[in-house]
């Protein structure tokens, strides 16, 4: 469950008194698949859910009456989540840790997911979000399963951060279609702080994000670099006024997964995947896309192809 506070400063070690919350449910996937099906595409949900709050979580996604619902129920209760806009658009968040997934539930989860690739034909896949498993490789686990079943050209994006994509990028031989870091999860990943668009550049074309087909790194109002194949483009977007920045990336990797299911070229679908994290940035409601508002601001994004470093050199 999100909580989303908007005020105007944040004082800390003292009582701040504020209005209620905008209260939804949330999760990297759910926002994605959202977006996926606003977009006019069907949409499998699956994942993890427990206690009261995944229960909420499920009656309001059965209410909303947008998808196919397959979720697995463990144990535990799923994670709240607090985010508060303050002082001219800081992003401050408390995210807790969420269900607890067990050896055994992992395992579940795995015979879960392979009856759903079996009854249902899909043609992309998100894995959105982290995970609390004492497992730092459950992702790349994941991938290699995905892969031994749907083979290396089928599109699997990945919106994973921290250690789980760490340990995904580690692997040479079995790589996601799509990435999406942002520039401090990407400063995380190389283990150093990032100071201009030709580092991000040289960093896009080291062996660790060799065979990628796609990597966005979002740099939020300031767009995106993005590197497809051998093109890098620099992404640039409109300004618009801003209700709320959660769910903006999510909304972005459903936009792209929505393009890709649809055949778009890949400009076309970087401009679709932007217009829908600029949609999103209109609504309180995580995961939220008004596809009028999409034509409006995709003409005004501007891709400019830049020169490898490698070719500077």
């Amino acid at each position: 469950m999100d909580y989303n506070y908007l005020v105007s400063s944040l004082t800390l070690d003292q009582v701040n008194r504020v209005e209620n919350p905008h209260t939804s449910i949330g999760g990297k996937g759910i926002n994605a698949g959202r977006v996926i099906a606003q977009s006019g595409e069907k949409v499998i949900l699956t994942g993890i859910l427990g206690g009261p709050v995944g229960q909420n979580i499920l009656d309001t996604l059965i209410g909303e009456d947008r998808y196919q619902l397959e979720f697995l129920t463990v144990d535990g209760n799923s994670r709240n989540a607090i985010t508060i806009m303050h002082d001219d658009d800081i992003h401050t968040e408390l995210v807790e840790r969420g269900l607890y997934l067990s050896k055994k539930d992992d395992a579940r989860f795995f015979q879960h997911l392979a009856l759903l690739l079996n009854k249902y034909p899909i043609n992309v896949i998100c894995v959105s979000g982290s995970v609390n498993s004492d497992d730092p490789n459950f992702h790349g686990k994941l991938l290699q399963f995905l892969r031994e079943r749907l083979g290396n050209e089928f599109p699997i994006l990945m919106d994973i951060s921290g250690e789980q994509l760490e340990n995904c990028l580690a692997n040479p031989a079995i790589r996601p279609s799509f990435i999406k870091p942002n520039t401090h999860e990407l400063s995380e990943l190389i283990g150093k702080e990032i100071d201009s668009l030709e580092e991000i550049i040289t960093i896009l074309e080291t062996d660790l994000f060799a065979e990628i087909e796609t990597i966005m790194i979002s740099c939020g109002g300031d767009g995106a670099i993005v590197k497809h194949n051998e093109t890098i483009y620099n992404v640039r977007i409109p300004e618009v006024p801003i209700v709320n920045t959660t769910g903006c990336g999510d909304s972005t990797v459903g936009g792209m997964a929505y393009a890709i299911s649809q055949n778009f070229s890949i400009e076309d679908a970087i401009k679709y995947a932007m217009a829908c994290g600029i949609s999103n940035a209109q609504f309180e409601t995580n995961g939220t896309i008004d596809k009028e508002q999409l034509k409006t601001f995709i003409p005004d994004i501007r891709l400019e192809k830049i020169a490898a470093v490698s070719s500077k050199n």
